[in-house]
């Protein structure tokens, strides 16, 4: 393997690497506890996979071979503007090292490293049990180093899944069928990705004559970040601590101030 590769394997199992990990997130607040460290860490990751695996299963029906041995990761640190600030943040390159792959795309099935399955429920099916596959190991190791529990770590994945997975489908305009397949993926009895708070809603924006603006999708979250524990801290935006209501009333008025300023204030 080049220079600067790894297996996500033998990340997962090195120590001294998940450890560096955690202490770059705790770079940010030097009192950040290891809990938190870990969910922001297993955040970064997701970040990562689910950029190089959700829109390959969205626009090409394709479920690569994600075994961590089989997925090999190069490390660096990046810049990210995010609400008009520029952040350091962890990223990955993503290669993947088998040819196998599973499709339910017949154009596809005659492939020699292809597995056919029969329809995009499957599909999501077999991409499910891949990343339960994927990210059992760094759970367990995260669970261990850090004391944040297990299903906390998988409500964190599954929120990643559920987030990429509505940003792809904006993308390629199928947002229903986006919805649709995020939730094949996260609620299925059983998974360990399963909880009953992670799901979409819709918001409708109205003017002062109750005129519909415009309607929006978001994920509401089923884990927790735990940056509210954080000096300075906050609850995120969607996040499971929030009641619906406060949830809702506060994207509201996000929402009102981007159209105003999409609008020039009108």
């Amino acid at each position: 393997m080049e220079e600067g590769w790894t297996t996500a394997r033998a990340f997962f199992d090195d120590t001294t690497a998940v450890d560096a990990f955690l202490e770059y997130e705790r770079s940010y607040n030097r009192h950040m506890d290891d809990k938190t460290c870990a969910a922001l860490m297993i955040i970064d990751y997701c970040y990562v996979f689910m950029l190089a695996t959700i829109p390959l299963v969205a626009a090409s029906g394709i479920v690569p071979d994600l075994a961590p041995e089989h997925v090999a990761l190069r490390m660096f640190d990046d810049r990210h503007e995010h609400d008009g600030e520029v952040h350091n943040v962890r990223r990955a390159d993503i290669r993947y090292l088998s040819r196998c792959f599973s499709t339910d795309r017949a154009s596809l099935g005659h492939h020699p490293d292809a597995t056919l399955l029969s329809g995009q429920g499957a599909l999501c099916d077999a991409f499910r049990v891949a990343i339960e596959n994927h990210f059992s190991v760094l759970v367990e190791a995260l669970a261990k180093r850090s004391g944040l529990g297990r299903p906390a770590l998988w409500r964190l994945v599954a929120d990643a899944v559920a987030g990429r997975w509505l940003e792809v489908g904006r993308h390629l305009n199928c947002l229903g069928q986006a919805r649709q397949d995020a939730m094949r993926v996260v609620k299925h009895t059983g998974s360990p990705l399963y909880n009953k708070q992670l799901h979409f809603f819709d918001l409708t924006l109205h003017d002062d004559n109750r005129k519909p603006i415009g309607s929006w999708t978001f994920r509401a979250r089923g884990g927790c970040c735990r940056y509210y524990t954080v000096a300075e801290g906050a609850l995120c935006s969607t996040c499971v601590l929030k009641s619906p209501a406060i949830r809702d009333a506060e994207l509201l008025e996000k929402m009102r101030k981007h159209v105003a300023l999409l609008t020039g204030g009108q």
